[in-house]
């Protein structure tokens, strides 16, 4: 392990940590950041806390969101959460028509359309699929009458990694728009949503991205933030916040307006210096890594007899496997010199490989996996023996 990531992940002395998809590892510097911040905050108040800083945090978040995601500052909204955006967009949309997604979302990317579409008199169609997103199928699906596409960039479950550009560009064939969750991509691949032509891109901090949780950021297309208006407003909503008068109501320019209150400034904080440091590293170079250590830890799995690798080979950095009693083989993984950790998701083992992660980590990894393995299996033998031996 490289002496400069135990100084800012001193964690990784105990832990396999193969489960960012779920929860990043904050660095030190985040830490210290949102430590000094909050403690003068609540020490001296609105002496620290002042009108400039609070704006300034809002401004430091957003010219780091934009430099991730390749776009104009005045395209970036801030939010304290993907589901709170996502909440958002769907009170400001018109009403009317199709949302399309898939069965395999997770769920605070479905539940708002279904609950502001009781308001909104539009239908919401799932493509079913049993682990991948079938893409040819979800073209056909994109007619005219679909209102958005809402997809994320790549799948919790497998890692599957959706090809947008193509997505987007059948989208706006027919009037749609494309909306994603980028929460399992920021961090571990590289953004440029103008390229990719998407119409809001939606990210969290927690994950890949190494920040607290309560920070996230959106890319609304300047098009369609001059269309629509805020379903949720509040005094930050306005072109000048700071006037404290609500006899009138001017939105701020561009996405700002999507913005609406008092937040989690800590997190703001913690977010920006955690988004300057991976830019600092390089996304390229993250994602080269991270691709070519969880392309490691899929070569050893596919040795070991019994168990099935799920995820494509159109994947961000997540390994996701099928096997049987998957709680029991996790638990047994666990054990060792370092306590191995990772998730299983929708009865899947999903392990997430990121930055602080390397070879000797996913190595140990696929050897613990075949160990337990064998153990299960020699158990479920043992068992059945005795119950032969019993009749």
């Amino acid at each position: 392990m490289r002496e400069d990531l135990l100084q800012e992940f001193p964690s990784l002395e105990r832990y396999i940590y193969l489960n960012t998809a779920s929860i990043g590892l904050v660095p030190r510097r985040t830490i210290e950041a949102i430590r000094d911040f909050s403690e003068r905050a609540m020490r001296e108040g609105s002496a620290y806390l002042d009108e400039d800083m609070e704006e300034g945090i809002f401004e430091e978040l957003r010219r780091a969101s934009s430099r991730l995601m390749k776009c104009d500052e005045d395209d970036v909204a801030i939010f304290s959460s993907v589901t709170e955006a996502i909440n958002s967009l769907a009170w400001a949309l018109r009403g009317g028509g199709k949302i399309i997604s898939t069965s395999l979302e997770f769920p605070s990317l479905i539940y708002p359309w279904i609950r502001v579409g009781k308001e909104k008199n539009w239908s919401l169609e799932l493509l079913k699929s049993d682990l991948l997103v079938d893409e040819d199928e979800l073209l056909k699906r994109i007619t005219e009458g679909v209102r958005a596409v809402c997809l994320s960039h790549v799948e919790f479950l497998t890692g599957q990694r959706l090809n947008l550009r193509e997505i987007a560009e059948r989208a706006h064939e027919v009037g749609s728009l494309l909306i994603v969750d980028g929460i399992q991509a920021a961090g571990c691949i590289p953004i440029d949503v103008k390229s990719l032509d998407v119409d809001f891109y939606v990210f969290g901090g927690y994950k890949w991205l190494l920040g607290p949780m309560g920070a996230a950021a959106a890319y609304i297309r300047e098009e369609l933030s001059d269309e629509l208006e805020p379903g949720i407003v509040g005094w930050r909503s306005v072109e000048d916040m700071w006037s404290l008068d609500a006899s009138s109501m001017r939105y701020a320019r561009g996405a700002r307006k999507f913005e609406y209150g008092t937040s989690s400034y800590d997190s703001k904080v913690g977010l920006a210096k955690s988004i300057e440091y991976l830019l600092e590293i390089g996304i390229e170079s993250i994602h080269e890594q991270d691709m070519r250590v969880s392309g490691r830890l899929m070569e050893r799995i596919r040795e070991i007899e019994g168990i099935k690798i799920v995820t494509p080979q159109n994947r961000g950095p997540i390994v996701t496997i099928e096997a049987d009693r998957p709680y029991d083989l996790l638990k047994m993984m666990e054990r060792g010199g370092r306590k191995l950790i990772a998730s299983v998701r929708r009865g899947l083992i999903r392990f997430s490989i990121h930055l602080y992660n390397d070879y000797e980590d996913v190595e140990e990894a696929s050897d613990r996996l075949a160990e337990a393995v064998k153990s299960l299996s020699w158990r479920s033998e043992l068992r059945n023996s005795k119950r032969l031996r019993k009749r």
